[in-house]
């Protein structure tokens, strides 16, 4: 038993002196909409409705080896959607109301680098709600603060100059006790982000 703990201790020595360590800055537009469904004990009717564009900046890191990656990031963003909303008997004219979340993700992604320029990668996305807002009306009080959500999608990495292109959803449960009041919020985005690495 020692000596096969003693050969995992040598092999990750040895896996860590022949990794590479990246680490930089990120920022960049995304479009973003969102979906309330499973919707309970409430009068209205929701219609998702057409995209928004939001924004995010943050860090990343990057631990590679023989092409395989993990790449943990912080991210403050800022996303939302518009929602068209109708009463159930169509006594009240359809409106659209604007959603808006801002939020602290944590991105670990997982992947794969070819020939040090083309990346896929795919990975969990710790969310923490900063802030909640639909026509003005605070709902982050009635939403859990934090929650996972996916990401997934193909970067490129040109010396310094690192892009990305993905695709991320996170639902979030909403749920007002007083009003016994429930749903369920759907953000999806397609990000695309620009970085510089610092550490290369």
């Amino acid at each position: 038993m020692k000596r096969i703990v003693m050969l995992l201790f040598f092999v990750a020595i040895s896996v860590g002196a022949r990794a590479q360590f990246q680490a930089g800055v990120k920022a960049g537009l995304s479009t973003a909409n969102v979906k309330i469904e499973e919707v309970r004990n409430d009068p209205w009717q929701y219609a998702k409705a057409e995209n928004v564009t939001g924004y995010h900046v943050g860090a990343f890191a990057r631990l590679q080896f023989a092409g395989v990656f993990v790449q943990p990031e912080a991210i403050l963003t800022s996303t939302g959607g518009k929602v068209e909303v109708s009463s159930a008997d169509n006594s009240i004219p359809v409106h659209v109301e604007d959603i808006n979340f801002n939020r602290l993700d944590v991105p670990i992604m997982l992947g794969y680098n070819f020939f040090q320029v083309l990346r896929v990668q795919a990975g969990p996305v710790s969310s923490t709600l900063i802030s909640a807002k639909r026509e003005g009306e605070n709902l982050e009080d009635y939403m859990k603060r934090a929650d996972w959500g996916v990401q997934a999608g193909i970067g490129l990495d040109l010396g310094s100059i690192t892009a990305d292109v993905r695709y991320e959803r996170i639902n979030r449960q909403y749920s007002n006790t007083a009003q016994q009041r429930d749903m369920q919020y759907n953000n999806q985005q397609f990000i695309v982000s620009l970085g510089y690495k610092l550490i290369k």
